[in-house]
């Protein structure tokens, strides 16, 4: 077996459009000392083959098939079968460039951190996606200087050890889980880093697919709540896993609509018709 420094984590759930992204980025990395473990969740889509046919791109790789669909339960297993010193936890959405594995490897020779996550990017140049990031990035930092520190689990990067002491991600926290993470390796006087680079590009299809507002609603829901109360156990909203989540539908136009703008339209028309004629 190659040499394992990091240990790529990534759960899924019918991912075939977004995975060939991540695992394209991860072929090209110039820091070759990883290996990437993919967990699914019995996908209904070809998530599994397309995994499939990049394993001759990775040092190494492992797959495994969960009938538990749970993305921190997925997470978990992962780790638990992970041989890197480090583990890296990403979402099957995000990317990242070539020189992410090496950048990642100098800060931690440089700072000896043992968990971390890195600035984020939109995967879009739309002024409220940029806006959008923005304030997840500055959320970041604030929540670190009032001791609550936060971590999006799409972007974690762990000492392997520490995340077994931590007894991984807590499965029956329903949102927020890399949040409760941080929260408790800081009691335990484990600093989260937050690195300015690299950064990944993270998808915003939630907030395409929900709505910006919405989803921009959930998340800050979810990080008062566990930040003044504690991690959230419960269902405050739907929030489901998954790739197909996210498919769009097409709505039918609504003719109503469109046949009461004919009407007023035709009123006016006879209206001024009228006052022309007299």
């Amino acid at each position: 077996m190659s040499i394992i420094y990091f240990s790529v984590i990534i759960p899924t759930l019918n991912e075939e459009k977004y995975l060939p992204k991540i695992l394209n980025a991860l072929a090209i990395q110039t820091f070759r000392e990883f290996e990437v473990i993919l967990v699914d969740g019995e996908s209904d889509d070809k998530t599994v083959k397309i995994f499939k046919q990049f394993e001759k791109k990775f040092p190494c790789s492992q797959i495994f098939i969960s009938n538990k669909r749970n993305v921190a339960y997925q997470r978990n297993w992962g780790a638990e079968n992970a041989h890197g010193k480090y583990l890296i936890f990403f979402d099957a959405d995000v990317t990242f460039d070539q020189t992410f594995l090496e950048e990642v490897h100098l800060a931690v020779v440089k700072k000896n951190f043992k968990l971390a996550t890195t600035y984020t990017l939109p995967d879009s140049k739309k002024q409220i996606d940029q806006i959008m990031i923005v304030l997840s990035n500055l959320g970041q930092e604030i929540a670190k200087i009032i001791n609550k520190p936060f971590l999006g689990e799409y972007n974690t990067i762990i000492d392997r050890e520490i995340f077994l002491k931590l007894r991984g991600f807590r499965e029956d926290v329903t949102m927020s889980e890399g949040h409760d993470l941080a929260i408790r390796a800081f009691k335990r006087n484990i600093e989260t880093i937050i690195l300015a680079e690299p950064k990944v590009v993270i998808s915003l299809r939630r907030f395409r697919s929900e709505g910006t507002i919405s989803v921009f609603r959930k998340y800050a829901q979810t990080s008062l709540y566990t930040i003044l109360r504690g991690p959230i156990t419960h269902k405050m909203f739907e929030y489901n896993m998954g790739g197909h989540v996210h498919r769009k539908k097409r709505r039918k136009p609504d003719l109503t609509k469109i046949k009461t703008y004919i009407r007023a339209i035709e009123k006016i028309d006879k209206k001024i018709n009228r006052i022309l004629g007299e």
